[in-house]
């Protein structure tokens, strides 16, 4: 059996849908309850907040204070692990102590600065994390500033290990 639909009927139906401001409809019927997720989903978007860009400003400046906390990190453990008169364990920490500093340095800026949020935190390990693993590719594009900075031993053996990064003018 077929039914017939009042075609006419039906359009002027959906134009006073739409008149009243119920606009979304489902894939086969509008129903009060449709509407109601729709409505309730398009107020918590309406909500939510942009970003602001101070917001987008503390991003950037949690990444660089990442960034700043593992240099410092491995510019004070490697400065204070060639003086003497600290105890023998601390010169066996190795990796873990520039980890130490890092962390603890990482900790403070996270409180002087706000970087509690989600976003921010994200963006502080990342460049704790860009830091850690791209020191190679500083270390091999800049080995003068490297080497004023650490040793020049060290400073070329990161050189020679980061050889593969180099930057050069020909791509």
């Amino acid at each position: 059996m077929n039914a017939v639909i009042d075609q006419k009927a039906a359009f002027a139906e959906r134009l006073n849908r739409i008149s009243t401001g119920c606009q979304f409809e489902h894939a086969d019927v509008i129903g009060h309850h449709t509407q109601r997720r729709y409505n309730k989903v398009a107020a918590r978007l309406a909500k939510r907040p942009k970003r602001s860009f101070a917001a987008t400003a503390m991003i950037v400046i949690a990444f660089m204070c990442g960034m700043t906390a593992v240099l410092v990190g491995r510019v004070s453990y490697f400065h204070l692990a060639n003086m003497e008169g600290f105890p023998p364990a601390f010169y066996d920490l190795g990796g873990r102590g520039m980890a130490l500093f890092a962390f603890v340095l990482s900790a403070v800026f996270f409180l002087i600065f706000p970087l509690s949020t989600r976003p921010r935190v994200i963006a502080l390990l990342t460049g704790c994390m860009v830091m850690h693993y791209g020191e190679i590719a500083v270390a091999a594009n800049a080995p003068e500033v490297w080497s004023q900075i650490f040793s020049p031993d060290y400073a070329s053996a990161l050189a020679e290990q980061g050889k593969d990064y180099r930057l050069t003018p020909a791509g």
